[in-house]
């Protein structure tokens, strides 16, 4: 057996794991737990205290294997990103959550119930379950000095792991173990979030381009005041569109010159103006009529260019 294959071998066997692409988890994670007391506090109309409990890199196999059943569960999508985390309150906490949610007393601890969430429990745990995702990427924002740009929200919520499939098992996942206790009584449950690593690169790498971006805008770098001097005397091609219709190949081998195309009542009241987009795509940047100006057949706009547009151009010229 060769050295490359005894490599392999050993490669394939060992069970390693990826380094997570946020620095100072544990920060994070201390950070993390005081976010989520000001953010639930608030809600739950009560004390509460937040400790981590574990926070490690793990196969995603592995960190799901300690998931209660019934559990508050949250896929968290971040933009841009092909793989979604997950956010879950087991049991106990999602029980404490609900009751006090409902009026209960935060100076009794009440024996936990398992059972299956209703939907009004799926709404009220969805307020919590924003609660902690915008603690966690205010976490990350402070840790790394910068808010993070992508946008990350609660889709779809389920009370079973097995109902969900949200990233191959194989992957590896920072995991925040985070035990809380709230009220006078003390009661107890704990969450876990669950983040794929290649997720937080999408966010690692989000917040680095914005911090690169400060650094290299200057006000007196001659260059880019000619680039863009440059790009804003540039042509762009807006097209008019009047009407689309759809023909078969065989319809279109059948015109011949002089056919005439039939165009609906009130095309010329919905013209769309486009401008071409990478991979032969279009944009419609905005809408209007036909007219006419000095002889000359003209559009005119119904509606300002679209907001991106002019977003797009203020920040780049």
């Amino acid at each position: 057996m060769t050295v490359v294959d005894n490599v392999l071998s050993r490669k394939l066997t060992q069970g390693g794991v990826a380094r997570s692409p946020l620095p100072d988890t544990d920060l994070i994670g201390e950070t993390l737990s005081r976010m989520v007391e000001d953010r639930l506090r608030p809600v739950v109309k009560s004390a509460i205290s937040a400790m981590p409990l574990e926070i490690r890199v793990v196969k995603l196999f592995d960190a799901v294997q300690d998931i209660s059943v019934p559990s508050m569960l949250g896929v968290v999508e971040v933009e841009d990103a092909d793989t979604n985390g997950l956010l879950c309150i087991d049991t106990d906490l999602a029980y404490h959550l609900i009751d006090l949610m409902l009026g209960g007393d935060a100076s009794v601890a009440p024996t936990p119930t398992a059972r299956t969430f209703t939907s009004i429990d799926m709404a009220l745990c969805k307020l919590h379950l924003d609660a902690i995702l915008d603690a966690f990427v205010a976490a990350v924002g402070s840790v790394l000095g910068r808010p993070v740009n992508k946008k990350m929200r609660i889709g779809d919520q389920r009370q079973n792991i097995s109902q969900l499939r949200f990233a191959p098992d194989y992957v590896d996942v920072l995991a925040f173990n985070i035990s809380l206790d709230i009220g006078e009584a003390a009661r107890t449950g704990n969450f876990s979030l669950l983040m794929p690593l290649a997720t937080l690169d999408v966010v690692r790498a989000s917040v680095q381009d914005a911090r690169a971006d400060q650094v290299r805008h200057r006000p007196d770098d001659l260059w880019r005041i000619q680039m863009r001097r440059a790009a804003a005397g540039s042509p762009v091609v807006v097209n008019a569109v009047l009407h689309r219709q759809p023909f078969t190949v065989a319809a279109i081998q059948q015109l011949r010159p002089g056919d005439v195309i039939e165009l609906p009542t009130g095309a010329t009241d919905e013209i769309q103006l486009t401008i071409g987009q990478p991979a032969g795509k279009t944009s419609v940047i905005a809408t209007g009529r036909l007219g006419a100006y000095k002889n000359a057949k003209v559009v005119k706009l119904d509606m300002q260019i679209d907001l991106r547009v002019r977003q797009h151009l203020k920040a780049a010229l």
